[in-house]
């Protein structure tokens, strides 16, 4: 068996039919996992990454699908493609945003990026956001798993000017978010996606100390059975074709080709 020498992370927010930012539309949604499964990639979960980080050996051609926040159009559009390809995904869910209400079938609005901040912000969040009943379905489906991305999203750094402050806020914001992971999903995840892949060392240590040891960034970097895990690289997809994306995809599953790559755009 050939071992994969790095795992590459894929980061998705929205699959919809209304454009903008950190969205694909359904159609190339389907032709990025159409491409990854013609070309024999296989998909897994972050427990599986928790493996591989600790040296357990991965075959070559092995992704992670992530999604964040938990829109409703993860469950709309993107859902049943993963099923048709027989791919798993993981959702980093703003737990402080899903809403109670029986699971929502048929084709539901999924309005842009914008206009699902705007919902949030003035409290029609359920309109945009899985509710805990979809999630539960979604579990046991075994489509996606569900993960952390904070109870609110709020970013301390920027809402708190002293340290002791935001360190007590973000603390609660993450127990939150775990205990509301237990008793809905029965997860009790070791993983944490930053809201807007922000975070210093304060940020670090904090989860680390409430058990949160595998911290996903919003920054791209090749992901090493060797590297840190308290700050783990996904790269971002885009509304461009299946070929694209399996070409990103072999490079950050490739140590030297995917470094040199992320060395240069960190040169700028």
């Amino acid at each position: 068996m050939s071992k994969a020498a790095a795992l590459p992370i894929l980061m998705y927010h929205h699959v919809s039919p209304n454009p903008g930012l950190v969205t694909v539309s359904p159609a190339t949604f389907c032709e990025h996992m159409k491409a990854l499964a013609r070309a024999g990639w296989r998909t897994v979960g972050l427990d599986t990454a928790a493996a591989f980080f600790r040296g357990e050996a991965l075959p070559a051609k092995t992704c992670i699908v992530t999604f964040d926040d938990a829109y409703l159009d993860n469950q709309v559009h993107a859902a049943p493609v993963l099923a048709d390809f027989g791919f798993r995904a993981a959702i980093f869910a703003v737990t402080g945003w899903m809403g109670e209400g029986p699971v929502r079938d048929g084709d539901q609005e999924t309005p842009d990026h914008r206009e699902c901040k705007r919902r949030i912000a003035s409290g029609d969040g359920d309109s945009v956001i899985l509710r805990w009943s979809e999630a539960e379905r979604l579990q046991a489906a075994g489509t996606f798993e569900f993960h952390s991305h904070t109870h609110t999203h709020i970013r301390w750094d920027k809402t708190l000017e002293d340290a002791r402050q935001r360190e007590s806020a973000l603390a609660s914001d993450l127990v939150a978010s775990r205990s509301a992971l237990e008793s809905r999903l029965g997860v009790v995840s070791r993983h944490l996606c930053w809201p807007q892949g922000y975070h210093d060392d304060l940020y670090i240590a904090t989860a680390q100390r409430l058990g949160f040891d595998h911290l996903y960034t919003t920054q791209p970097s090749i992901n090493r059975p060797d590297s840190a895990v308290d700050r783990i690289g996904r790269f971002v997809t885009k509304e461009k074709s299946g070929a694209w994306l399996l070409r990103r995809t072999h490079l950050y599953a490739s140590p030297w080709l995917g470094g040199l790559y992320c060395a240069m755009r960190s040169a700028g």
